[in-house]
């Protein structure tokens, strides 16, 4: 027998059961959804792996110039093909195309700054906190006991951290990209002085100095991260070299000393060349693919002595320079040197290779493909280099 349409309780059984049955296809469908994004979550989402985390979202308002607010010092550094803007109360990012990514308020008494292809590190020298950013914004920020004297950012997102305490000389923290505690390592009677991050992504590279029998020395450590066991290979420099800077590329480390240039095997960490600053006054280091540059004052006049050197530390080519180098970039193979209103171009031989007039002088300048930002006093600008 058919059901009676009047019948009132079956139709509404019917209709129950008709939901029931459309919320279960749901559930299932929703279901067999979620296993299918967790099981090929790789291959569905390695296209849209950097996206978002790459410097390089469209900006407000673009173009240049950039009008500056207010009387403030600003600092400006590349990021990957855009740049930053950093005042002691903000920290700006910027496309190459002038448009205005984030303007972050920071409260930092003394900012610093680090800088990837990916990611930008704040830290207040001197203080307690330090932050992550990635194009959007902060990521985290993280306040320690200790004072923060110095810290470094990886090509990995990782973060490396020193400070001093009451108990040790220093203290090195690394932290991953989420924030994460990764590694600590105590130094009793050495200052660290600088650190780098390796290509390998659990090892990084530390310069220290101490003082024995009252000379200074310092030594370059390749520490592990992941193992308590973490030193790979230890090298002392030459009596009285004190380290300030270092860096690895390819298989060389590169280690600025205030009265030398030296170069190690990166994987032995034996002492492969140097060159002695025996002229002049370190002033500035710069550094490129395949060279590096370093600014020296001449001991005899006082003039900008500059000093070209290979991967392994030989020399180049010196040569004292009829200018005053108030900036000095490398990109490619040419030397930029920012000088009164002018940019002016050597190869890594020091000929001169080109310069590039400019309507007014300028405070500092960066190399971004074939333009150079320059950072006045109250606007950037950009031009391009002929």
């Amino acid at each position: 027998m058919g059901r009676n349409p009047n019948d009132i309780r079956a139709y509404r059984k019917e209709k129950k059961r008709k939901t029931n049955m459309s919320r279960l296809l749901i559930t299932v469908l929703a279901v067999f959804a979620i296993v299918f994004v967790l099981t090929f979550r790789e291959t569905i989402f390695k296209p849209l792996q950097g996206i978002a985390n790459r410097l390089d979202s469209p900006g407000r308002d673009e173009g240049f110039p950039i009008v500056l607010s207010g009387s403030a010092e600003y600092y400006m550094r590349r990021v990957d093909m855009n740049f930053l803007l950093l005042s002691d109360t903000y920290l700006y990012t910027y496309t190459n195309r002038g448009g205005q990514v984030i303007a972050h308020r920071h409260n930092y008494a003394r900012p610093s700054e680090r800088a990837t292809h990916r990611r930008i590190l704040l830290y207040n020298f001197n203080g307690h906190e330090f932050s992550l950013f990635n194009r959007n914004g902060r990521v985290y920020e993280i306040k320690l006991d200790d004072r923060i004297v110095l810290a470094e950012l990886g090509s990995n997102d990782m973060t490396a951290v020193v400070t001093t305490s009451a108990a040790f000389s220093n203290i090195l923290y690394i932290y991953d990209g989420n924030g994460k505690w990764r590694y600590t390592k105590r130094f009793i009677d050495e200052n660290v002085n600088a650190v780098t991050f390796s290509s390998k992504s659990n090892e990084i590279i530390v310069a220290t100095s101490f003082v024995r029998s009252g000379e200074l020395f310092s030594k370059i450590y390749r520490l592990r991260t992941d193992t308590e066991d973490s030193i790979v290979w230890e090298q002392e420099l030459p009596a009285g070299a004190w380290a300030l800077q270092v860096r690895e590329n390819g298989e060389n480390i590169l280690v600025l000393a205030d009265t030398m240039f030296l170069t190690l095997d990166s994987g032995t960490g034996e002492l492969s060349g140097s060159y002695s600053f025996d002229s002049g006054r370190l002033v500035k280091d710069v550094y490129g693919d395949d060279f590096n540059l370093v600014v020296l004052s001449d001991y005899a006049t006082g003039r900008t002595l500059f000093v070209t050197l290979d991967l392994k530390s030989d020399l180049i080519k010196t040569e004292i320079m009829p200018f005053e180098a108030k900036q000095v970039e490398i990109s490619g193979e040419i030397v930029y040197t920012l000088s009164g209103d002018t940019i002016l171009k050597h190869d890594m031989f020091l000929n001169p290779a080109g310069i590039t007039e400019l309507d007014d002088e300028y405070r500092d300048f960066i190399i971004l493909d074939k333009y150079a930002l320059l950072l006045g006093y109250e606007t950037i600008e950009r031009v391009a280099l002929e």
